[in-house]
């Protein structure tokens, strides 16, 4: 298995231990999910129960093949069948490799989910992260980096500047 995330003095792969946590703030309440490993049949879970469709945004923040950075979207909504078939294709990819951040969204609103490069899931306190620490970018991964890019004819915008938290 291969490190998405790790402490830089050590190399060692960072997992949370199970955590869900409440945040409150003036702009948001929402549920912020470590999970001790495999974050993708997790989010699916907390999906099943949705009534979709759903939008993807795939946020790449670095790219090693050249690809632009920036927010790609789903050209169009997806159901609950097809969502699972597309994390689950490239499940080790999101799971492994820190160069992006991926929000699954109910189209009806109901809820989004945000899978971040620090292995963070956040269902919209004080998180103890690493520091320092370094997102892994591997080699193994190129090819699928260029499967996702390539798997819709995605709407690509520029990155926004709280893209990389």
């Amino acid at each position: 298995m291969l490190s998405k995330f790790s402490d830089i003095n050590n190399q060692k792969e960072w997992h949370w231990k199970n955590l869900y946590q409440r945040e409150t703030n003036q702009y948001t309440d929402r549920l912020l999910v470590g999970c001790a490993n495999k974050e993708i049949p997790t989010i699916l879970n907390l999906c099943k129960e949705m009534k979709g469709p759903f939008g993807i945004l795939y946020v790449l923040l670095v790219s090693k093949l050249g690809n632009e950075s920036g927010r790609y979207q789903s050209p169009n909504p997806i159901n609950y069948e097809e969502l699972e078939l597309f994390l689950y294709e490239h499940q080790e990819f999101f799971e492994q490799d820190g160069r992006h951040n991926l929000w699954i969204s109910s189209i009806s609103g109901e809820s989004q989910f945000i899978f971040d490069k620090h292995n963070f899931i956040y269902c919209y306190g004080e998180i103890s992260i690493p520091f320092p620490h370094t997102h892994n970018y591997h080699f193994e991964f190129d090819d699928e980096e260029e499967a996702v890019i390539d798997h819709w004819n995605w709407v690509l915008c520029p990155l926004e500047d709280d893209d990389d938290l």
